[in-house]
């Protein structure tokens, strides 16, 4: 019997469990403050109280052989210096949406569906405007491929045309497709600097100011899914993850959505549109999950 920690290192929070091989699930999910000075200390802990020899480990960052850089803070994450300095028998490093992707086995049963589609690949592509944007492509339940989509700006330009206000030119997607974006979205319409959850609030309030942010937001959103819908062709739909989208699930008008989702692309490609699916995932905790499934794929 083996005992694997599941750690998920986020900018703001790690949270993680201890997962016995001979378990069905995960139990006992903890939380704490992430602090660089002190997460080995943390990890180191957690190692030696409960005896464990194998360690899998998601953040936020591209991920270049066996080391993330974070691109939320100046950390560097190793796969092969972590086993050695904790003495593992096996340490695996993932991206934090190439875990999410791996979730898929845990996650199929608590989809909510904003699109209908119709299955046409075993492709299925991932994504989640959280504190950045994180996207990640699942082929036949097996290959991850992660992205750095969110740094990218090519559409950006395109997407400025959905606001009645000023946004930068020199903007990446994910400084409007995020949480962040909501609040950068914002402050380039009102001056002020609020937090998303705060936007969100006001939302609910009827504020006219917030309505255009979010209303914005939703609209840029089934666009970018739309063009990577071409780019990527998720037959097997796209599941959208993360605290964000599950607390705009019940806003989103379907109709709308779907409409601003197929645009006025080409027939063949509208036809490909239609078919394509929209879905979030309800449930939490998604890269721990997706690093047990990353782990149950090797055994």
């Amino acid at each position: 019997m083996s005992k694997i920690l599941l750690v998920d290192v986020g900018g703001t929070n790690i949270r993680y469990a201890v997962y016995d091989s001979d378990s069905s699930d995960i139990n006992d999910v903890h939380k704490t403050k992430f602090e660089t000075k002190v997460f080995e200390e943390i990890l180191k802990k957690i190692i030696d109280v409960n005896n464990v020899d194998q360690l899998v480990i998601s953040a936020a960052g591209p991920k270049i052989d066996n080391t993330i850089s974070m691109t939320n803070k100046n950390f560097v994450l190793n796969s092969d210096e972590l086993r050695k300095k904790f003495n593992l028998k096996k340490c695996y490093l993932l991206n934090d949406w190439e875990a999410i992707a791996y979730s898929y086995d845990y996650v199929f049963d608590d989809i909510k569906f904003i699109k209908n589609g119709k299955k046409f690949n075993n492709q299925t592509l991932f994504l989640g405007p959280g504190t950045g944007l994180g996207a990640a492509l699942l082929i036949d339940n097996k290959i991850v491929v992660s992205t750095e989509i969110g740094n990218t700006g090519n559409t950006t330009q395109f997407l400025r045309t959905n606001f009645n206000f000023e946004i930068p030119e020199n903007i990446t997607l994910e400084e409007i497709i995020s949480g962040t974006g909501i609040s950068n979205l914002y402050k380039f319409k009102t001056g002020m600097t609020l937090r998303a959850e705060e936007i969100f609030n006001k939302y609910l309030e009827n504020d006219q100011e917030s309505l255009d942010v979010i209303n914005g937001f939703i609209k840029c959103l089934a666009q970018t899914l739309s063009d990577l819908s071409l780019t990527f062709l998720p037959g097997n739909g796209i599941l959208l993850a993360g605290s964000l989208i599950r607390s705009l699930y019940q806003f989103i008008d379907t109709k709308e959505f779907k409409e601003n989702f197929v645009g006025v692309k080409k027939a063949v490609h509208r036809e490909i549109l239609d078919m394509i699916s929209v879905g979030i995932i309800t449930k939490e905790r998604t890269p721990l999950y997706g690093n047990l499934g990353f782990y149950k794929r090797l055994s």
